[in-house]
């Protein structure tokens, strides 16, 4: 009787540790699950549990030299050519992806709003995949040829006026009432003042996926 109590408990501690193990697996894989197998057919995933959502982009070089306001544009939009990146991924998608992962949109702001206002929601942390490792989006642009510490983008929400322009914009990077997500760092109207760094991003045309983190 005593044996078999040993032989229960030593099978616990093999189940415990296997479980502990497993668990780490999931929880790693999990973590990287949105920057994996996206294509131009499957160019966004989400997951719930760790409120990150993952995009597949192309870098557009023109924008190493030339300054924009715009991040990630859907290519069949209206400033599908004039984002630093270009994606498959469409706005609404990604604002449903955001609600999913349980983000709140600001909406605060409209096409009359005095210049300056700054675009409010859920804080996002914007990682761009560069050689397998994750580097903050501040560390690959800059504003009027100067490096920026935090451009504090946020869920902005602007889904009925996105739609109704058709512009494309995913994430801006100056406040905007527009895009889905975008910077608070800069109000609106601040304009096109932001280049990436070719030092640090994939060369023209190489894709490059963006995750998104989000804050409560």
């Amino acid at each position: 009787m005593k044996a078999h109590r040993i032989l229960v408990s030593i099978f616990a501690m093999v189940l415990s540790v296997v479980g502990v193990v497993t668990l780490g697996v999931t929880t790693t894989q999990a973590a990287k699950s949105v920057t994996k197998g996206l294509t131009t057919e499957q160019p966004l995933k989400y997951n719930k549990s760790i409120k990150e959502i993952g995009i597949l982009t192309k870098v557009n070089g023109t924008y190493f030299t030339q300054a924009t306001r715009h991040v990630i544009v859907n290519v069949a939009g209206s400033n599908g050519e004039k984002s630093l990146l270009k994606t498959d991924a469409t706005p609404q998608a990604f604002y449903q992806a955001l609600k999913k992962v349980g983000a709140q949109a600001g909406n605060n702001l409209a096409k009359d709003s005095a210049a300056g206002t700054k675009v409010k929601g859920n804080k996002l942390v914007v990682y761009f995949v560069i050689n397998g490792k994750r580097v903050r989006a501040e560390k690959a642009v800059q504003v009027n040829h100067k490096d920026v510490a935090n451009l504090d983008f946020r869920f902005g929400g602007n889904l009925a006026m996105n739609k109704k322009m058709k512009t494309g914009c995913v994430l801006c990077f100056d406040s905007c009432p527009v895009g889905i997500a975008s910077g608070a760092k800069y109000g609106f109207q601040y304009g096109e003042h932001f280049t990436g760094k070719e030092n640090v991003l994939p060369k023209d045309g190489s894709n490059m996926v963006v995750v998104f983190k989000v804050k409560s």
